[in-house]
């Protein structure tokens, strides 16, 4: 959305600085799920925080945001140069011709409407390998934002979209806002299943 799209370009220093002077709080996850060599697409990637922990466990990164001066920031880092790209959900359109073992959406969702999310999830079915995963973490905390629209994601909508667009849920686990907000958080794993998926359409052109 424009509005957030806004908020995030007119921001963009004090949070870079802000995401990068935590941990994240998916690296178990990250641990857990994304091994060498595995080519990880992280969708919102923001400061980089999570693209240049995901490199260090090995995997071949790229990353897409739709605020330009994250994508210029992250490009300074030569090895991204090439491997990260302006763009959105939710009709990514990604065209450097590879399947994706995993993808990683943080804290972008609950900035799509629940018909947003999804055609997102839909549309992120021709960018996976037979089996990939994406690991989703997203705020359920409603909140009160003038400058950025915020989607209720409470009640495990989410999860819901997923599952009826042909995911299976792998693990899912809630969590407390790492920089102390007082905002309750959801991590969620899914995989794609090509037995169930024969039901769903997944060359849909948008």
């Amino acid at each position: 959305m424009k509005k957030n799209s806004n908020f995030y370009s007119k921001n963009h220093t004090s949070l870079i600085k802000q995401y990068n002077s935590i941990s994240s709080p998916l690296k178990p996850l990250f641990d857990k799920y994304i091994k060498p060599n595995h080519k990880v697409l992280d969708i919102g990637f923001g400061s980089g925080r999570d693209l240049r922990y995901i490199k260090s466990l090995g995997a071949d990164c790229y990353g897409v945001d739709n605020c330009k001066e994250f994508v210029e920031a992250v490009r300074e880092d030569n090895y991204f140069r090439d491997r990260v790209f302006l763009g959105s959900l939710p009709y990514l359109k990604l065209d450097i011709g590879i399947e994706f073992d995993v993808i990683t959406i943080v804290a972008v969702l609950m900035h799509l409407s629940l018909d947003e999310i999804a055609l997102s999830i839909q549309n992120l079915k021709k960018y996976l390998v037979n089996g990939g995963l994406i690991i989703v973490s997203y705020s359920t905390t409603p909140r009160d934002d003038n400058e950025r629209f915020f989607e209720d994601l409470r009640g495990g909508v989410v999860e819901k979209t997923f599952l009826d667009s042909g995911f299976k849920l792998v693990e899912n686990n809630k969590s407390l806002d790492s920089l102390g907000r007082g905002i309750e958080w959801r991590s969620e794993v899914f995989t794609l299943d090509k037995q169930i998926l024969k039901n769903y359409n997944v060359g849909n052109k948008n």
